[in-house]
C-alpha cells in the first residue's frame, strides 16, 4: 500500500534528523538551520505548520486504526484462518512503523520546540547582559559624580567653615564665628586666579611642546627626504658599480680574445714562412 510506504519512508527520514540531532557535533549548524526554519517557515499559521498538523492527525488516525484492528484480532479467540493471519501480521507491522513515525514525530518536534525556546533565551539572555553593563556603566558615571559632587561640597563646607564641632564650640564659648561671605568669596576668587594662571601656564606649555612637535616633524621630514635622495644615490652607484663590472669583465674577455689571436696570427705566420722556405727549395731543386 502506498500510504504503508511513505510512512515507512517518514520513519526513516525521522529516524535519520534524530540520529543527526544527537551526534556530540554540529549543535551551532543545528541551532542555525532552526531558526532559520523557524524565521521563515516555522509560524503557527504557515503551510508547513498547517501540513505537520495534517501529517500528525494522519499518523494518529492510522495507528489508531491498526491498534484496533489488532484488537480486535486478538480479543476473538477462534482460530484464524490464513487469510486473517496474513492481515494481523499487517495491521501489526503497519501498527509498529506508524507508531515509530508517531513517536518519532512528536520527538523531534518538542526537541524543535526546545531549541526554539533555547534560542529565544539566549537571545533574551544576551539582551539583558547588554542592559546590564550599560547599567553597570551608567552607575559607576553616577558614583563618579557623586563622589566628585561629595569632594565640591566638602570644600565648601571647609570654605564656608560650617563644620557642627567648630561651630557649637565658637557658639559656647562665644569665641569666632564662621567664615564671613566676603572672605569666601575672597578665598574662591583667589583660587580662581591661581587656577587661571595654572592654565594659561599649561597652554602655554602645550603651545611650546606642540611648536617643538612641529619643529621635530619639519626635521624629521628633511631628514627623511636627505635619507631618500642618499638612497637614490646609493642605487644609482650600485647601478654604476655593476656596470663598471661589467664593462671590465667585457674588457677582459675581449684582452683574452685578442690574446688568442695574436696567437694564432704568430702561427699562421710561421706555417707562411715554412711554407715560402719550402717553397724556395723545391725551386732550387728544379732549377
Amino acid at each position: 500500500m502506498l500510504l504503508n510506504q511513505i510512512l515507512f519512508w517518514l520513519m526513516i527520514v525521522e529516524a535519520v534528523v534524530c540520529l543527526i540531532i544527537s551526534l556530540p557535533f554540529g549543535h551551532r549548524a543545528t541551532q542555525a538551520v532552526v531558526q532559520f526554519i523557524a524565521a521563515r517557515i516555522g509560524g503557527r499559521d504557515s503551510i508547513p505548520s498547517i501540513m505537520a498538523t495534517v501529517m500528525l492527525a494522519l499518523v494518529s488516525i492510522l495507528f489508531l486504526s491498526d491498534v484496533s484492528t489488532c484488537y480486535k484480532h486478538h480479543s476473538t479467540g477462534a482460530v484464524l484462518s490464513d487469510g486473517m493471519r496474513i492481515r494481523l501480521l499487517t495491521a501489526q507491522r503497519d501498527m509498529y512503523i506508524s507508531g515509530f513515525a508517531l513517536f518519532l514525530f512528536l520527538l523531534l518536534r518538542l526537541v524543535y520546540t526546545a531549541i526554539v525556546k533555547n534560542i529565544r533565551l539566549e537571545k533574551s539572555l544576551s539582551a539583558m547582559q547588554k542592559q546590564a553593563e550599560g547599567a553597570s556603566t551608567g552607575y559607576k558615571q553616577q558614583l563618579e559624580e557623586n563622589d566628585a559632587m561629595k569632594q565640591q561640597l566638602a570644600k565648601l563646607h571647609a570654605l564656608v567653615g560650617v563644620d557642627d564641632d567648630e561651630n557649637d564650640k565658637t557658639d559656647n564659648a562665644g569665641g569666632k564665628t564662621s567664615k564671613k561671605p566676603t572672605d569666601v568669596l575672597a578665598t574662591l576668587v583667589a583660587e580662581n586666579a591661581a587656577l587661571t594662571t595654572q592654565l594659561a601656564a599649561a597652554t602655554k606649555a602645550v603651545a611650546t611642546a606642540e611648536s617643538h612637535v612641529a619643529t621635530i616633524k619639519k626635521q624629521a621630514e628633511g631628514q627623511s627626504a636627505a635619507f631618500g635622495k642618499l638612497l637614490d644615490e646609493k642605487h644609482e652607484a650600485d647601478k654604476h658599480r655593476e656596470r663598471t663590472a661589467q664593462q671590465q669583465a667585457a674588457l677582459e674577455q675581449q684582452a683574452q680574445e685578442i690574446k688568442e689571436l695574436k696567437a694564432e696570427c704568430d702561427s699562421l705566420r710561421s706555417q707562411i714562412q715554412d711554407y715560402d722556405f719550402m717553397f724556395a727549395e723545391a725551386k732550387k731543386k728544379a732549377e
